[in-house]
């Protein structure tokens, strides 16, 4: 079980995910649920969340970071990129779900399907500028825009998305979101998922950010746990806030009255 978000930024990419491991058997039994990131820093360049299994989430991780060493992506666009890294992953994913469709001969569909469909989020800055990409089970790319400037994955983006899409509309509106309001939204969405799930998504939270540094190059910075309780207390102050609103009285007050023309 997991939730994994990722946001488009004006200045950067901020990524966020649980940090609860399902540990179970080959029949896809949950035994026990162990503390874990599940962001990965790569080459203090690239941001990864991986999704399903844990064994291919490394493998994903070693590739990434084989492919920028090598300098795949210098001097291409983010179409380029996005080929790129479709051509290394598909094969991989896709044998493992062929791989399933044998063992759930033996422990079943349900039980292999966990053990085999991964997807990813990857942030990472190409010619300048950091873009935000996500991978489905078979490696096909999508990548964030400023018309969808989110992402999420894993089991608990069925809470994630709703609240994410609210945020939006109450805080960012028309504009392209700062990594202050990337971080803010996706902590806050994060912990909406883990008070209002049943299990498998659980603390503690993890925030990333793809930002540029002293040196205007782009790096990755993980926060502190200081710098995630402050924004936990500005969340808990703007949820003191809401609970104040009365909208029995909002109702009673008159529409503002339009200006005279010059």
């Amino acid at each position: 079980m997991t939730l994994i978000i990722g946001v488009r930024c004006s200045d950067g990419i901020v990524m966020g995910a649980d940090g609860a491991a399902t540990l179970g058997t080959i029949y896809g039994q949950g035994t026990v649920l162990q503390p874990v990131k599940k962001l990965q820093n790569i080459s203090d360049r690239l941001m990864l969340g991986v999704s399903g299994s844990v064994g291919i989430g490394q493998r994903i991780a070693g590739m990434m970071g084989k492919m920028w060493d090598e300098r795949k992506f210098a001097s291409v666009q983010s179409f380029q990129a996005m080929q790129a890294i479709r051509e290394t992953l598909g094969p991989v994913l896709i044998q493992e779900i062929r791989y399933a469709t044998e063992a759930a001969k033996l422990i079943g569909p349900q039980a292999a399907q966990q053990a085999s469909v991964t997807t990813a989020v990857l942030a990472l800055p190409i010619g300048g500028h950091t873009h935000l990409y996500s991978f489905g089970c078979t490696g096909e790319p999508e990548e964030c825009t400023d018309q969808l400037p989110f992402v999420t994955i894993g089991s608990g983006q069925n809470l994630a998305d709703p609240f994410l899409a609210f945020l939006r509309a109450v805080f960012w509106k028309n504009r392209v979101p700062n990594t202050g309001d990337g971080v803010f939204a996706t902590f806050w969405s994060l912990k909406h998922a883990i008070r209002r799930n049943t299990g498998g998504v659980a603390d503690p939270i993890q925030i990333m950010k793809l930002i540029k540094d002293d040196h205007n190059n782009f790096v990755v910075k993980e926060l502190e746990p200081e710098e995630l309780e402050e924004t936990d207390q500005a969340i808990k102050a703007a949820e003191e806030h809401l609970s104040r609103f009365d909208p029995r009285q909002a109702a009673n007050i008159p529409p503002p009255v339009p200006s005279a023309p010059a």
